[in-house]
C-alpha cells in the first residue's frame, strides 16, 4: 500500500488524483507567519489587531513570540506555494496602507525573515480518498488549512486506517476508514465560514460585533 500522507500539496495526490488545482478550493484568505526570535511579552495570550479583512497577530509558540498575518484575498492566479519573493510581494501590498499598533514594524520584520510561511487559506474536496491501493491522510485528503485542526485529525485518521487495516482486507478497510473519518473532517470543514467571518470580520461593524461577543462569551 501507499499512503499519502504528505500534506496540503500532496505529491501524492497529485499523481494518482489528478492535479491539485482540481481538488483545492480557495476559501478568500491567505496567512503568512514567522517567528520573531524573542520571549513573547504574554506567554499566555494571544494578542489581535483586527481592521476590515485584516489581522495581525503575535502569539506564543514553544516559549518564543510568532507573528501572523491573516488577510482577505482573492484568490492569486497561478499562485506558487514555493515562491517567496511573491509571497512577500502579496504580503507587502495587501498591509501597506495599514499604519496602526505594530503593523509597519512586524511587516518589516516578516518580510526579512528567511523562514516565513506563506499560503492561502484552502480546503482540499475529494470524492474519495483512495484509488486501488493508495490512500490519503491528513491534509492530503481533506486539509481545513488554517481552521481545520490539521494535527489532530491527522492523527485521528492514522489511528482510524490503522484500526481498519488491522481487522479488514485492504478494499474493505479503506471504504470504512473513509465512512469514519469522514464525519470529523465534514463537520470541521461547515465551519470554515463562520470560523473566518469571527477572525477575519470583513467590516469595521463586524469587528466591533466579534470584539463584543469576546467580552461576554465565557473564557477556555
Amino acid at each position: 500500500m501507499v499512503v499519502g500522507a504528505d500534506g496540503l500539496h500532496s505529491t501524492v495526490r497529485r499523481l494518482a488524483f489528478g492535479p491539485e488545482r482540481d481538488v483545492v478550493r480557495h476559501l478568500g484568505l491567505y496567512v503568512a507567519t514567522t517567528p520573531l526570535g524573542e520571549a513573547p511579552e504574554h506567554p499566555h495570550d494571544v494578542l489581535l489587531h483586527n481592521t476590515p479583512g485584516r489581522l495581525v497577530a503575535i502569539h506564543p509558540v514553544r516559549g518564543e513570540a510568532g507573528v501572523a498575518f491573516i488577510f482577505r484575498h482573492p484568490a492569486v492566479v497561478d499562485f506558487d506555494h514555493t515562491d517567496a519573493a511573491r509571497h512577500r510581494q502579496i504580503l507587502t501590498d495587501a498591509y501597506a496602507r495599514e499604519r496602526g499598533w505594530r503593523i509597519p514594524e512586524l511587516l518589516a520584520r516578516a518580510r526579512q525573515a528567511d523562514d516565513l510561511y506563506f499560503d492561502a487559506v484552502t480546503r482540499v474536496v475529494l470524492p474519495c480518498w483512495s484509488s486501488g491501493r493508495v490512500t490519503l491522510l491528513g491534509d492530503a485528503a481533506a486539509s481545513v488549512s488554517l481552521f481545520g485542526d490539521g494535527s489532530s485529525l491527522a492523527i485521528a485518521g492514522a489511528r482510524t486506517l490503522a484500526a481498519a487495516l488491522a481487522g479488514h482486507e485492504p478494499a474493505a478497510a479503506l471504504r470504512r476508514y473513509e465512512a469514519e473519518h469522514r464525519r470529523r473532517t465534514d463537520r470541521r470543514g461547515r465551519s470554515t465560514g463562520l470560523v473566518a467571518s469571527v477572525l477575519v470580520p470583513r467590516s469595521r461593524p463586524g469587528v466591533a460585533v466579534r470584539n463584543a461577543l469576546a467580552r461576554v462569551l465565557p473564557a477556555g
